[in-house]
């Protein structure tokens, strides 16, 4: 350890006349021979004084830069300043003095004690020569850093200032997006009111037709009703006889027109329906407006976020059946085709067993199946009480009443084969082809056929159950699987545009169906699942499915419940499934 003791720094050797107020200071370099020589300049670059002999060697042997001035020129020599404390031992309260370089600390003379035992201990001023420390590069980094506080301090002031404004922009967007839905909402009201009166007037007209026929009937009803009253009173028994012959043909003329007017639809009431995702944004609460906090300032982003994308699914099992042959089937049940009522109740195809069966929630079948006399391919629900039922060279309209009863309503012959169908609108389907070169066609409700004139298809005619389709009405696409291929197309039926989905998750892509935010459903057979694809080409899920080989499902009008059966032989199954917004 140095042997310097305690006594003062070599600057502080200095002698204090008290009457002259003034003060010497000796010769830095000869105090280092241990002589002691007053001072006559101070070299401002070294921060060193120097006597007459010494100031000479100084210059020339020391390299770098000397700014030597007399020491007389008070106004030139450092005069110390306030060090706020900094010199004094913070554990201690005494004099800084030395430095102790084996613990890098500034020690006063009771620390020395402490480190008595270092090796290396300096006063403060032999230090500060040993290796002098850069104060111009402390400076420069205190600016840096006060030029660095300046800019946080100016980023603070304008990020209050942005959150002050953005207060009052997130408030004018919000009102603006409330304004936007009142309008829709009421312009969508306005258009369901205008097409209610239209359908009650349609109604109305129809079911005054309706009324008057069967009024004439009932008044010519009436009239037989009296005459054979009278023939069966009082006639003779030739009477009786010409007059039971001759009524046999009336009376098929009768049930004739009441079976006519029977088949002609009157509906007695009219509900509305919203599609899920309004009923999503209601179960949301106030959570359906989300704020959206970019802390580090890279995306330009709006205040208000509402669902652009579809959101994730699950599917929940709520019933299941196996199909078994029942006492008057041909075999063991085939539903190719599904779809739901507005009011829940579940249509079924058999193909196999050429019937049409309505089901409850439950699966439980309603009424009494309606049997066909060719084989059925599909179904889909035009309206709450018709279905439209494809027989290949053939469409049939059928009515449904509320207590199930099936009832043919009209037989329309088709130049083409048609399998699966879909609504595009209220008069129009959608149905795919099978011995066609046209893989789809538009069918209306009167039985007019027609092309999609707009759209390119592959060059390729299917056969019989390798392919099927289904219509997104809101985005107007046109869905087409390829059994063979493992391939899914989407048309864009307004831009005449195309997409192919090719996925190994996709393996015999038999039925499809539209599902919840306007995403579609396809039955990937050989997986034994279901994918869910959005129209602008992703694969967003893959659902397992409790049975073998799915082939056809639907979605209920609702959004919530998905319908699955399949062509497994010995396996066959109906499942329901529960679907709702998965949980992120």
């Amino acid at each position: 350890m140095a042997t310097a003791g305690l006594r003062d720094s070599n600057r502080d050797t200095a002698g204090d006349f008290i009457g002259e107020c003034s003060v010497t200071q000796s010769c830095e370099p000869c105090m280092k021979n241990n002589v002691s020589k007053t001072s006559t300049v101070f070299c401002k670059d070294c921060d060193e004084f120097l006597c007459d002999a010494c100031k000479n060697p100084h210059t020339v042997y020391k390299a770098g830069k000397h700014d030597i001035v007399k020491c007389q020129d008070s106004k030139s020599l450092p005069a110390g300043v306030d060090m706020k404390g900094l010199e004094i031992c913070q554990e201690h309260g005494m004099e800084i003095y030395f430095f102790c370089h084996d613990h890098s600390k500034l020690c006063c003379s009771k620390c020395v004690l402490t480190h008595r035992k270092c090796d290396r201990m300096d006063e403060i001023v032999t230090a500060f020569e040993q290796k002098r420390p850069d104060l111009q590069a402390v400076k420069q980094s205190l600016i840096k850093f006060q030029s660095e506080a300046d800019a946080i301090i100016e980023d603070c002031k304008h990020a209050e200032s942005g959150l002050n404004d953005s207060i009052a922009k997130i408030s004018s967007e919000a009102d603006a997006m409330r304004d936007r839905l009142i309008k829709l909402y009421e312009d969508a009201k306005q258009k369901l009111l205008s097409e209610a009166k239209q359908f009650q007037t349609l109604e109305v007209r129809g079911i005054g037709n309706k009324l008057d026929e069967t009024s004439n009937v009932k008044e010519e009803i009436n009239k037989e009703v009296s005459m054979c009253c009278s023939v069966l009173d009082r006639g003779t028994p030739a009477q009786k006889y010409i007059y039971a012959m001759k009524i046999k043909e009336k009376l098929n003329t009768i049930e004739s027109n009441l079976n006519k007017q029977h088949c002609i639809n009157s509906s007695s009431s009219m509900t509305v329906s919203f599609p899920r995702e309004i009923t999503t944004l209601l179960e949301m609460g106030n959570n359906f407006i989300k704020l959206n906090c970019d802390g580090n300032k890279t995306v330009e982003t709006s205040g208000i976020i509402l669902p652009s994308q579809p959101w994730p699914l699950s599917l929940e099992l709520l019933v299941s059946v196996d199909l078994h042959k029942t006492g008057d089937d041909d075999g063991e049940p085939s539903m190719t085709g599904l779809d739901f009522l507005p009011d829940g109740r579940l249509v079924a195809v058999d193909n196999k067993n050429k019937k049409c069966i309505i089901l409850d929630e439950r699966l439980q079948r309603l009424g009494t199946p309606y049997k066909f006399k060719a084989h059925p391919h599909s179904v889909v629900c035009v309206s709450h009480d018709a279905l439209c039922v494809t027989f290949g060279g053939s469409v049939c309209l059928f009515s449904l009443s509320t207590d199930n009863t099936i009832r043919l309503a009209r037989e329309m012959i088709t130049t083409s084969k048609f399998d699966s169908i879909c609504c595009i609108s209220p008069s129009q389907m959608a149905a795919s082809t099978y011995d066609d070169p046209r893989p789809a066609r538009v069918l209306s409700v009167d039985g007019v056929e027609s092309d999609f004139h707009q759209l390119e298809f592959w060059n390729k005619t299917y056969e019989y159950l390798e392919s099927k389709c289904t219509y997104v009405q809101a985005k107007n696409m046109l869905v087409l699987t390829d059994r063979l291929a493992h391939t899914v197309y989407v048309y864009d039926t307004v831009k005449g545009t195309s997409r192919v989905f090719t996925n190994e998750k996709i393996q015999e892509p038999r039925g499809a169906c539209v599902g919840p935010g306007d995403t579609v459903l396809v039955c990937s057979t050989a997986n034994n699942s279901i994918v869910r694809l959005s129209v602008d080409g992703d694969l967003m899920c893959t659902y397992p499915v409790d049975m073998k080989y799915p082939e056809s499902m639907c979605v209920s009008k609702d959004g919530t419940r998905l319908a699955v059966s399949n062509t497994a032989k010995g396996a066959r199954k109906l499942n329901v499934y529960k679907m709702s917004p998965a949980m992120s």
